[in-house]
C-alpha cells in the first residue's frame, strides 16, 4: 500500500479528497435537507401547520440529486480505484514479467557463462596438450640438435688437432729454416759488424793518430812561438853589461810562472861562465813579468816551470 502511495501520491490526494467530501455531505446534506421541527408546546395546544407541496417536492427532487451527484462521485471514485487497482496489476504484472525477463536473462547468462567456462576449459585443455606435445617435440629436437652439435664439435675437434698437428709441424720447419736464415744473417751481420768495427777502429786510429799529430803539431808550433816570444821579450828588457866579455856568450834559465804568466822563480842552471852575463839574464827575465802564456792548458801546465836558453841578439 505505502509503495503505491509512493509511486502515484496525486491519485491517493484526489482519492481522498472525494472520500472525504462524501462523507461531509451525507452527514451534513440530510440535516440540511429536514430543516428542524418545531418544539411542541407543553400542553393540548394544537397549531394547524400548512404545508407546501411545491418545496416539499423541490426538496425531494434536490435531495435525489444530490444522492445522483454522490452516487456518480462514488462511481467515479470506484472507477478510478478500480482503473488504479488495474494500473497496480499492470504495474505488478510488468514488474513480474521484468523479474521473470531478469531471471530468464540471468539463467542465459549463466548458462552463456558457464558454456564459455567450459568452452575456455576445453580450449585451455587443448592448449596444454598442445603445449606438452609441442614441448614433447622441441625437447626431442633439441636432443637431437644436441647429439648433432657433438659430433660436429667432436668432427672439429679432430679437424682442428690434424691442422694444429699440419700447423706445428709447418711451423717446426719454418722456425727451423727461419733460424737457419737467421744464423747465417747473424753471422753475416757479425761478420760485417766486426769488418766495420774494425774498419772504424782503424779509421778512428788513423784519426786520433793525425789529431795527435795535428795536436803535437799545433801545440809544437805554439811552444816555438810561446818560447820566441818570451825570449824576444826577454832580449827587449836585457842590457848587456860592461864587463860581459864576448858576444857569444849563453846561459840555460830556469822560471817558474802562475798561470797568468807572472814570474815566481828565475834560477841560471847553466852559467855562461860570467856573472855579470848570468844576472843580466835573470835582470832582463824579472823586467819582462808577466811572460807570455800559451792558450793550451797543457802547455800552460809546461809553461809553469820550463828552462830555455838565453842568446843575446845584439
Amino acid at each position: 500500500m505505502l509503495e503505491l502511495i509512493r509511486r502515484h501520491p496525486l491519485a491517493f490526494f484526489l482519492a481522498l479528497l472525494m472520500h472525504l467530501a462524501i462523507l461531509a455531505l451525507m452527514v451534513f446534506g440530510l440535516d440540511w435537507l429536514n430543516p428542524p421541527r418545531p418544539v411542541k408546546p407543553a400542553g393540548p395546544i394544537v397549531h394547524a401547520t400548512l404545508v407546501d407541496t411545491s418545496q416539499l417536492q423541490r426538496r425531494k427532487e434536490k435531495k435525489q440529486a444530490q444522492k445522483r451527484l454522490a452516487a456518480e462521485k462514488q462511481k467515479k471514485l470506484e472507477e478510478q480505484r478500480k482503473a488504479q487497482a488495474r494500473k497496480q496489476a499492470e504495474e505488478k504484472r510488468r514488474k513480474e514479467q521484468e523479474t521473470r525477463r531478469q531471471q530468464e536473462k540471468k539463467k542465459k547468462a549463466e548458462q552463456q557463462r558457464k558454456e564459455e567456462l567450459r568452452k575456455k576449459a576445453e580450449i585451455e585443455k587443448k592448449r596444454k596438450l598442445a603445449l606438452k606435445k609441442k614441448e614433447a617435440e622441441k625437447k626431442k629436437k633439441a636432443e637431437l640438435e644436441r647429439q648433432r652439435k657433438l659430433k660436429e664439435k667432436k668432427r672439429r675437434e679432430e679437424a682442428r688437432k690434424k691442422a694444429e698437428e699440419k700447423r706445428k709441424a709447418e711451423a717446426k720447419k719454418k722456425a727451423e729454416a727461419e733460424r737457419k736464415k737467421k744464423e747465417i744473417a747473424r753471422r753475416k751481420a757479425e761478420a760485417e759488424k766486426k769488418r766495420k768495427a774494425r774498419e772504424a777502429a782503424e779509421r778512428k786510429a788513423r784519426e786520433a793518430e793525425m789529431q795527435a799529430q795535428w795536436e803535437a803539431e799545433k801545440e809544437g808550433r805554439e811552444r816555438a812561438s810561446v818560447t820566441a816570444a818570451i825570449k824576444r821579450k826577454v832580449q827587449n828588457n836585457w842590457l848587456r853589461p860592461p864587463s860581459s866579455g864576448n858576444k857569444g856568450q849563453e846561459a840555460t834559465v830556469r822560471v817558474r810562472l802562475n798561470e797568468k804568466g807572472s814570474v815566481l822563480l828565475v834560477q841560471v842552471v847553466k852559467s855562461s861562465g860570467n856573472a855579470a852575463f848570468d844576472r843580466s839574464v835573470v835582470t832582463a827575465v824579472n823586467k819582462a813579468d808577466p811572460l807570455p802564456m800559451p792558450k793550451s792548458p797543457r802547455l800552460i801546465s809546461e809553461f809553469r816551470d820550463f828552462t830555455f836558453i838565453f842568446r843575446p841578439t845584439k
